[in-house]
């Protein structure tokens, strides 16, 4: 049997954290081993108190609730990352509640997966798997991100970089499973194995959008990433607001961040491509909307200054020569567009 860790990062959200021990706490399998990693001020004050409320997570020997002065996702998620002692690990958010049968489902993929070409498992939010078009608008997914991504995607993935129609493997075939691409971060469950030599990458500052994609990629290069349909979790994005960046940010983000990933990871004319045509079908789109649409979907549609600003970043990333000269360019845009007065300047410019 498969031994299987949780690693949570938190941070100034102990509502959110408390809510999600409770459904761990109510697995039908729990645990081997349940880790915290809480960046918040005085995470001190309260971590044992949480700890004595669920005892049945942080009773094993190897369960930690680590207090960090080094706030970020990636960073945080380093920290479990190094504390994990089991074949299994999930990295999931701490407004993700899982149901009680989440942990049995994921490992009897890993379990069933002998051959061990499965890396990453993904689940899906409840009431999913119960809807049927969903299973038919991911397989459509697959085929158009397959084929026709190359010309329109925000990361796209040239086809010797995934196994999305690859045959399930025969002793998995009775399970509910599709094959994804890339696991987004809500709940990522990889072999331990997998990540070996891995890391998540620290030039991803504080919220790390995109940080998620950038790690399943170079797993998915080596092993088959899937998603079982009825390993169901509750991830409610307004429960978290509070840390997430604003819509202007977020929009300038989504392009920095993707940007970063292309040019590390997929230095592909084809992978541009697909990046720059979406970046102009936004600007067309965001011209062509109503203004009181454009503003109400700021966070996909951009504005002018925006969008303007949003391309200046992707061209400075692509004027890098170094793997060194992209990580330290990388990092100071991530900067410059945390600054929230130059960010309102921009929204509000007509």
């Amino acid at each position: 049997m498969l031994s299987f860790a949780a690693v949570v990062c938190t941070y100034n959200r102990y509502a959110l954290l408390e809510q999600s021990l409770s459904h761990w706490s109510q697995a039908s399998r729990l645990p081997d081993q349940f880790i915290v990693v809480d960046a918040t001020e005085n995470a001190a004050s309260y971590r044992d108190r949480l700890v004595e409320k669920f005892p049945q997570l942080f009773s094993q020997p190897e369960s930690q609730y680590i207090v960090t002065d080094r706030p970020g996702l990636t960073r945080q998620r380093n920290v479990g990352l190094d504390a994990v002692k089991t074949d299994i690990v999930c990295f999931a958010d701490d407004d993700t509640f899982i149901t009680p049968s989440y942990i049995d489902k994921i490992l009897e993929v890993f379990e069933k997966d002998t051959a061990g070409s499965i890396g990453g498992v993904n689940g899906v939010a409840e009431g999913q798997f119960d809807n049927w078009p969903q299973r038919t608008y991911r397989e459509f997914r697959n085929y158009v991100r397959h084929h026709y991504g190359g010309q329109l995607q925000r990361i796209h993935l040239p086809q010797h970089y995934t196994h999305l129609f690859d045959p399930i493997p025969t002793p998995l075939k009775a399970l509910p499973l599709i094959h994804i691409d890339r696991l987004w971060g809500a709940n990522m469950n990889y072999r331990t194995e997998a990540l070996k030599g891995l890391r998540f990458d620290e030039n991803f500052q504080r919220y790390g959008l995109f940080e998620d994609v950038d790690l399943s990629i170079q797993v998915g290069q080596r092993y088959k990433l899937v998603c079982r349909l009825d390993a169901e979790l509750s991830h409610d994005f307004k429960l978290g607001e509070s840390t997430r960046p604003n819509d202007a940010k977020y929009f300038l983000f989504s392009w920095l961040n993707s940007a970063y990933i292309i040019e590390k990871l997929l230095p592909y004319d084809e992978s541009r491509q697909a990046h720059r045509n979406l970046f102009n079908l936004t600007r067309f789109l965001a011209k062509a909307a109503p203004k009181r649409l454009s503003a109400g979907r700021l966070k996909t549609l951009g504005n002018d200054p925006l969008i303007s600003s949003a391309e200046q970043l992707i061209k400075s990333l692509q004027a890098c020569n170094s793997k060194e000269q992209l990580e330290e360019t990388f990092v100071h845009l991530q900067r410059e567009v945390s600054q929230v007065d130059r960010l309102q300047e921009l929204v509000n410019s007509p």
